[in-house]
């Protein structure tokens, strides 16, 4: 594999784990709500779920999920569910007083990137387009890929994340911040449902 292949591999991770989606939607929120410190711990949850799924994809189950069929039907409706969920937990926290509901825990982030058709579409997406096929095995390939996304997540995630804390430091806590996380939290379904249906 050649510097421009993993150059445009880095930027390809750059500008998808850069994006709006159901993770950095997630991050966002929290930390408006709660600060980064409170985020950080679902951030670092999210990327040992996504060394899981891009190891996946690297070793063949990405092939299975761009097939469809009904393993890709269960994994949408579990998605879907998963998702609605994590916004009802994001909403609760806004509207609910302080620290009367506990935030997204370690464990609940370890589902975000598994559970995102996001996700699976660009792990999928960069496996095929930088990595089959060159002259690497198939772990060398599977770490690299691995690798990539997990150190592109940590910094976008912790981005959005950090762009939630100066949301909350502009508008103080209050019914302003409140909307704000809502709006938030439905723009997570939406990206969902978006990342679904293409």
């Amino acid at each position: 594999m050649d510097a421009s292949t993993l150059t445009a591999f880095a930027l390809f991770v750059a500008v998808m784990t850069g994006t709006p989606g159901p993770g950095n939607l997630t991050f966002m929120a929290i930390g408006a709500a709660s600060g980064y410190r409170a985020a950080f711990p679902v951030i670092l949850a999210s990327q040992v779920g996504s060394i899981g799924l891009n190891m996946c994809v690297a070793f063949g189950l990405g092939q299975v999920m761009a097939g469809g069929g009904p393993v890709v039907l269960v994994f949408k409706l579990l998605s879907l569910a998963y998702m609605t969920y994590l916004a009802w937990r994001i909403v609760a926290v806004s509207i609910r007083p302080k620290g009367s509901v506990a935030l997204p825990s370690f464990w609940e982030g370890l589902l975000i990137h598994p559970l995102s058709p996001k996700t699976w579409a660009m792990s999928l997406a960069a496996f095929t387009t930088f990595f089959a096929g060159n002259d690497l095995g198939l772990p060398q390939n599977a770490v690299l890929l691995t690798s990539g996304f997990v150190l592109g997540g940590m910094i976008s995630h912790s981005l959005w994340a950090l762009a939630g804390v100066s949301i909350l430091t502009a508008l103080g806590e209050g019914p302003l911040l409140r909307g704000v996380t809502v709006l938030m939290a439905a723009g997570m379904l939406a990206a969902t449902l978006w990342a679904m249906v293409m």
